[in-house]
């Protein structure tokens, strides 16, 4: 099996990678602007303890699939709300984020084509999945590219679903704009997520972005990043419009990421600035994730699954049913343009 393989096009290259099914890094050309990489991807590989460290995180590259979303159990310090009514996971798939993004995948070239490829994962028999499919494709008249996205389930099943690209954070606070259309009242993470880097008020809700709680009072403008403090932080809002910008502006350039907000109905927003200490992150990583997800939070299938959870009873759906023999199909684009 090809470990990795590397599409080129008229506009940049991108590299496919078994480990995880993972795209990235990525390259393009902008005029006047010079090579742009638009994706996160440490080299944790060489990290002194990667043998430690789950599949997922050792191979950690731009751009993943998480099926089943998050977490396989039901972390005990959830406050009740979000844990009072929920289930079982999934026990034939006990990883962190899923399969898909532990798993080598087989990469296909196309015949004749540099510009495109498949990666094709066959879980076990016992999987709830038969097969996962990602086409990518770079685009041929503009710098960026597309996946679709096949999932082909082997029975019934209900799971949390994310498309999970990370995006490069700039050093230099505030220079990284977020512009979300329409984007609907949301949700703090339940949790601490590392309780000495943690500016972000925990299990709290808000109006916008850029009015986020702070822990010691007042707000933050998330719409503007990085903060100036060191930050772990986990948010997730409603997003209907299919479509969300990271206007980089010292640099010049924007990258923009549609899906399918009917499937993926949310926005998980994941905030990494110098947040974690602890190896492989070792103080340094930097990475603005964003998750289209049919999930609530990473709390994955246990709380996601159930209809009750705070985010699925305000009408938004937190998880993905499939019946038997099902092949669902859905599709990204991720481009760049000149600011």
């Amino acid at each position: 099996m090809s470990r990795a393989l590397i599409l080129r096009g008229a506009h940049g290259w991108l590299r496919l990678q078994s480990a995880g099914g993972m795209i990235g890094p990525a390259e393009f050309n902008l005029p006047e602007r010079g090579p742009i990489r638009p994706l996160t991807c440490p080299d944790w590989r060489t990290h002194p303890r990667a043998q430690d460290f789950p599949p997922m995180l050792r191979d950690l590259c731009g751009d993943f699939i998480c099926l089943p979303y998050g977490a396989p159990d039901v972390m005990a310090a959830l406050p009740d709300p979000w844990q009072h009514g929920a289930g079982s996971g999934i026990p034939e798939d006990r990883w962190f984020h899923g399969i898909s993004a532990n798993a080598p995948w087989e990469i296909i070239p196309e015949p004749n084509d540099p510009t495109r490829a498949a990666m094709v994962l066959l879980p076990p028999d016992a999987h709830p999945v038969s097969k996962l499919e990602r086409r990518v494709a770079l685009l041929p008249d503009r710098p960026g590219y597309e996946v679709e996205l096949r999932i082909t389930a082997r029975h019934g099943v209900q799971f949390p679903v994310s498309m999970h690209p990370c995006f490069h954070l700039p050093k230099e606070p505030g220079t990284l704009r977020l512009e979300i259309a329409n984007a609907g009242r949301g949700w703090t993470y339940p949790l601490p997520v590392v309780p000495e880097h943690a500016p972000v008020a925990v299990n709290a809700r808000f109006d916008s972005l850029n009015a986020v709680p702070r822990a010691d009072g007042g707000g933050m403008d998330l719409t503007m990043l990085p903060p100036p403090e060191r930050c772990e932080a986990l948010l997730q809002i409603p997003a209907p419009d299919r479509e969300i910008r990271l206007l980089y502006d010292q640099a010049g350039y924007g990258v923009r990421f549609t899906y399918d907000a009917e499937l993926l109905p949310s926005l998980v927003i994941w905030i990494s600035n110098r947040g974690r200490d602890e190896a492989p992150f070792d103080g340094n990583f930097r990475t603005i994730g964003i998750e289209a997800v049919a999930g609530a939070f990473d709390l994955g299938p246990p709380v996601s699954n159930w209809s009750g959870n705070p985010i699925a009873a305000e009408g938004i759906s937190t998880a993905v049913p499939l019946r038997a023999g099902q092949e669902l199909t859905t599709q990204s684009t991720i481009t760049i343009d000149a600011l």
